[in-house]
């Protein structure tokens, strides 16, 4: 940038001293020619020339110099006669006229103007003609240009290092957040203490969010991953001992019963799993999986029919009521199929008595899937505490994760996760908000 600066700035001082050598050259050859004009004069009837010593010796003492002087008849009374101008007669007799031209092959500056003479019989107009090479202007351009030339270079280089300097002292701060950085352990992941410069503040205070964001995503999964453990270990312990029953049960009775608790413990061993596995890819898919167009309608509808299993211990009616005008959302279609079957298993297997139902609605304000079942349900004041990994309502033999899915669903598609007690059911609602219908709702 700094070139190109002093290119254009050489360009343009090239350009101003040319024009100043020109205007200063140009009062010289007009003042010359009207005092050559001046020295005209009438003497027995003919036009002559006292010639200005001073004025042409000024003229000449630049360059070469040549002048023409015609009476009103035409005739070339002093002067060099094929020295030629094409000015026009008014034009001259107003004032000088100035003019680019050629003469015995050399590039000069001609100065014309027009003489009134006041003489009956040569009553009229004489042209005076002077030309002047341009050497003297090329010259005096060239050396202006060339001390222009060299303040630019002086203050070219005066403004790299003065550039250089104030780069390296603003990113001074930058150093000192590196050093900051690479002396950190890598679970240190507070805000940088360094105070950073006013050009880079936004970087840093993005980049402290991010270190916030990434802290609070591994301090969830290390809660996560030790709630599990915790989790799995019972079920196997509990599976351990079942086991270590068996190989000393007899035969009878008391074998089957050991095998029908080992059955339920692996049962109950691979639903945690399963689970746990849907609680993690839930997390991950939150921040990673692209939105796309969901018509909550016909997802519900196809993960009521497979959650439902063919036979249950106990007479349920399952209902289902679709919302009335379309209700498409833009979000993670796997993920809210995890979250619906989750709150379903759950009405089934530790709410309903005789009925369940999934109801989708839609409005300008946004859309919900709402599950209910006719159970003994939970305290609904105190039902958030539910949303939490590993909680379980009272008397529950669940893993207490399905709620808790379905609360990272709802907060990773803008919605929320609410509870309530309707009709005489106790109702889970995935609610989304307006910002996140699709525009295939309308």
């Amino acid at each position: 940038m700094l070139g190109l600066g002093a290119v254009v700035l050489g360009l343009a001082a090239w350009q101003s001293a040319s024009i100043a050598a020109q205007q200063a050259y140009d009062r010289l050859l007009s003042g010359g020619t009207i005092q050559i004009a001046e020295n005209v004069y009438v003497q027995g009837g003919v036009v002559a020339l006292d010639p200005p010593v001073a004025a042409i010796a000024t003229l000449s003492a630049y360059d070469l110099v040549f002048y023409k002087v015609v009476d009103p008849r035409g005739v070339v009374v002093a002067g060099y006669e094929d020295l030629a101008s094409t000015a026009g007669p008014a034009a001259i007799r107003s004032g000088v006229v100035l003019q680019d031209g050629t003469y015995q092959g050399q590039r000069v500056r001609m100065a014309t103007v027009a003489r009134q003479i006041d003489d009956e019989r040569l009553g009229g107009w004489a042209t005076i003609v002077v030309a002047q090479t341009v050497d003297a202007r090329v010259a005096l351009a060239r050396d202006l240009t060339f001390k222009a030339l060299g303040v630019i270079a002086v203050m070219s280089v005066l403004a790299l290092l003065a550039t250089g300097w104030a780069v390296r002292l603003a990113l001074k701060p930058l150093t000192r957040i590196e050093r900051e950085i690479l002396r950190r352990h890598p679970t240190d992941l507070q805000p940088i203490q360094t105070e950073p410069p006013v050009e880079i503040r936004n970087l840093v205070h993005a980049i402290d969010d991010f270190m916030r964001r990434l802290s609070d995503r591994i301090a969830a999964m290390q809660r996560f991953i030790a709630d599990a453990a915790h989790q799995i270990r019972t079920p196997l312990a509990a599976l351990d001992a079942q086991v270590e029953l068996l190989s000393n049960a007899r035969p009878g009775k008391r074998q089957e019963d050991h095998v029908a608790r080992i059955r339920e413990r692996t049962t109950e061993l691979a639903r945690l799993t399963s689970q746990l596995l849907d609680h993690a890819m839930v997390i991950h898919r939150a921040d990673a999986a692209p939105a796309v167009a969901i018509d909550l309608n016909e997802l519900a509808k196809n993960v009521l029919a497979k959650a439902v299993p063919l036979s249950l211990p106990r007479e349920v009616d399952i209902s289902f009521v679709p919302a009335r005008r379309p209700a498409v959302i833009e979000g993670d279609a796997p993920s809210l199929r995890e979250a619906l079957a989750n709150l379903i298993d759950n009405a089934l297997v530790h709410g309903a008595r005789t009925k369940v139902s999934v109801t989708v609605s839609a409005s300008d304000e946004g859309a919900w899937i709402e599950v209910g079942d006719d159970g003994e349900g939970f305290p609904i004041e105190g039902g958030a505490h539910l949303t939490r990994p590993f909680e379980k309502g009272e008397g529950s033999s669940g893993s207490g994760l399905g709620l808790s899915i379905a609360y990272e669903v709802a907060r990773a598609h803008d919605g929320a996760l609410s509870f309530a007690r309707r009709n005489g059911l106790t109702c889970v609602r995935i609610s989304f908000p307006a910002t996140k219908l699709s525009s295939d709702a309308t």
